[in-house]
């Protein structure tokens, strides 16, 4: 299915967020007969041509025309209308909008793959801080993996604000998660000499984060 919200955070953050269920010619169909994107015919594979176009339509709907995005030289994408930041899974599609401040959001889908390397981008005060591995969600699903997963998805939001902290594991410090799955997380960037502060969320089967400069 396409579009199903938007969410507005208390951050003034506009997070749309689409459901990417739709194969490469269905998008096509919906995109219609004007040019591709910029960046789609750069593209050789569908995976990653679903997400352009997803992307794109997703832009569409939240501004009610096409809007053109460029990219910033390090990859980040711009746009005329104010701050943008872009983040997909397998199953999402999800754009965030600021009027004035630099953004950044990340979704990630729950999965084995973040636990697994979680040393390489959490440091060891961070894993000490993690919840033990018996601990459990209301729903059922482990407290451990989420946090993990919500730890990676903060630091690629944070990571988006400031692309001078380029190594997560010493250049994005979090403190404790204090609520579970819902809430926000108090950051250092001892690099840059700053405090900051994220925001985060377990969306369906996904960590879902935001930070705004």
């Amino acid at each position: 299915m396409p579009y199903i919200e938007t969410i507005v955070t208390p951050q003034a953050l506009h997070i749309a967020v689409w459901q990417l269920t739709e194969e490469l010619s269905q998008l096509k169909a919906l995109w219609g007969d004007v040019a591709m994107p910029e960046n789609f015919a750069k593209s050789t594979s569908d995976k990653r041509r679903r997400e352009i176009l997803a992307t794109a339509l997703l832009i569409r709907h939240y501004w009610g025309c096409d809007v053109p995005v460029r990219h910033a030289d390090n990859g980040a994408p711009l746009i005329d209308q104010g701050y943008i930041s872009i983040s997909h899974t397998a199953s999402y599609v999800v754009a965030a909008f600021h009027p004035t401040r630099r953004i950044g959001v990340d979704i990630e889908a729950l999965g084995a793959r973040a636990p697994r390397v979680s040393k390489r981008f959490m440091s060891s005060s961070e894993i000490v801080a993690l919840p033990d591995e018996t601990e459990t969600l209301a729903n059922g699903i482990s407290a451990r993996n989420v946090a993990i997963h919500l730890a990676w998805s903060v630091k690629e939001a944070v990571y988006k604000v400031h692309p001078e902290a380029v190594e997560f594991r010493e250049d994005i410090i979090l403190d404790r998660f204090e609520s579970m799955p819902n809430g926000y997380v108090e950051v250092t960037l001892p690099g840059i000499d700053l405090r900051t502060t994220a925001y985060y969320t377990l969306y369906n089967d996904c960590s879902l984060a935001w930070a705004v400069e």
